[in-house]
């Protein structure tokens, strides 16, 4: 009888990351992984993992194989145990195993579940969430927007629902983003850099940026953009940039200080880099509750955000309304809010949209500005101490403790 955590594996992104934190805070039995994928360090001694399967297996065949791994973990558990999970297909199949254990099925729901999944894979998730979510014990979604998704769409029964945010090592990030730069890339930061991070994919819509990017070098030449992060879109990327005539670094090797895009990849110390930017942008098109913006933030670099759907509009501009979103640049109280881009993938050619121009005029204006920079470095770092993962963990506590009866 006791506490299990499940997720489909310790691959690096934000879910696993969140996830990892939390195994480290809280008291379990042990780690259940989905697949034999373990990239994140998390600290605990006991990890089982229910196939063999891995970031190289198809999703068709991890998503024909729920049932599977969901007889797998019901051998694992009990009637007295609760089992917190993470992503979507790790919490379907804590669902389907506690309906043979009778164990309390505690699921978190990270993204937007209707921005998340579309074309073949919306066609196959979509439906399973419809269908399982609402038998769970309990749903967390780890911002508003995230809830009334779920509620609204996946006919999950509001009153199933907690919001609790994604939690925030802010002493862990303040002793990190001290260390040196690695070797050639301290020339790179006497430039007035936008540093970007988080995995290169069609959430983050980085296309975007590299466009914004294009025009705002027409009015500070000076400027570099260090994109921090991997993933499938990175070959898509790098071609875009060079098509848009930026001078692109992707290494391996020192990096030259006058390129324009540097493509840093994945590090173990993003905050070395994010805490020497002079500007965090941020361009995803939907989010849960970004990760990358808070520790940004936690890092004391002013962030520039799309308002998109959702979590940014909840970090940055508490007490707002999360029905509207921002149509023009709005001076919130942590951070900017900026209008939210169209997801077109237009060719290196066509002319900026008119969302494009609005971010390149304000992050133009942004990068002149010390005041307004030094105003919301105070002010954002202040707001990520809000989400200190001592806070957070206290609120899992309270809520995975088993109910009295």
């Amino acid at each position: 009888m006791g506490l299990k955590l499940l997720i489909n594996s310790l691959f690096r992104g934000g879910a696993e990351k969140q996830f990892a934190a939390l195994a480290r805070v809280l008291p379990h039995e042990g780690l259940i992984l989905l697949e034999n994928e373990i990239l994140q360090a998390s600290g605990a001694s006991k990890i089982k993992t229910l196939s063999g399967h891995s970031s190289a297996t198809s999703s068709l065949l991890k998503t024909a194989s729920i049932p599977l791994y969901a007889r797998r973990l019901a051998a694992l558990t009990g009637p007295g145990d609760t089992v917190l999970s993470f992503m979507e297909r790790a919490n379907i199949v804590n669902i389907l195993a506690a309906r043979r254990t009778g164990h309390r099925a505690v699921i978190c729901e990270r993204t937007s579940p209707s921005g998340e999944f579309s074309g073949l894979r919306g066609a196959l998730m979509r439906p399973l969430i419809r269908r399982y979510y609402p038998e769970a014990s309990l749903v967390v979604a780890n911002s508003s927007g995230v809830k009334k998704d779920l509620a609204g769409s996946f006919a999950v029964p509001a009153g199933k629902i907690r919001v609790i945010h994604n939690g925030c090592d802010c002493s862990g990030i303040g002793a990190l983003a001290p260390e040196p730069l690695p070797a050639g890339w301290a020339p790179v930061f006497e430039r007035p850099v936008i540093a970007a991070g988080g995995r290169l994919t069609a959430a983050k819509g980085h296309w975007h940026l590299l466009r914004i990017f294009k025009e705002l070098k027409k009015t500070l030449p000076a400027a570099a953009l260090v994109l921090l992060g991997e993933g499938e879109l990175q070959g898509y990327l790098l071609k875009l940039s060079a098509k848009l005539g930026l001078i692109t670094f992707t290494g391996p090797g020192l990096p030259p200080p006058d390129a324009d895009v540097y493509f840093a990849g994945f590090r173990e110390n993003p905050y070395q880099f994010i805490s020497r930017a002079r500007l965090f942008a941020f361009t995803s098109l939907w989010e849960g509750f970004p990760n990358a913006l808070l520790e940004a933030m936690a890092c004391g670099t002013p962030v520039a955000s799309a308002d998109c759907a959702s979590g940014p509009r909840e970090l940055l501009a508490p007490g707002t309304s999360l029905a509207g979103r921002a149509l023009a640049p709005e001076h919130a109280a942590y951070g900017l809010l900026m209008p939210v881009l169209s997801g077109n993938r237009q060719p290196a050619g066509a002319p900026p949209e008119q969302a494009e121009l609005a971010w390149t005029a304000k992050l133009s204006e942004m990068l002149s500005a010390p005041a307004a920079l030094r105003s919301y470095s105070s002010a954002g770092s202040r707001r990520a101490r809000d989400f200190d993962l001592a806070k957070t963990a206290g609120l899992w506590l309270e809520l995975l403790t088993p109910p009295t009866t």
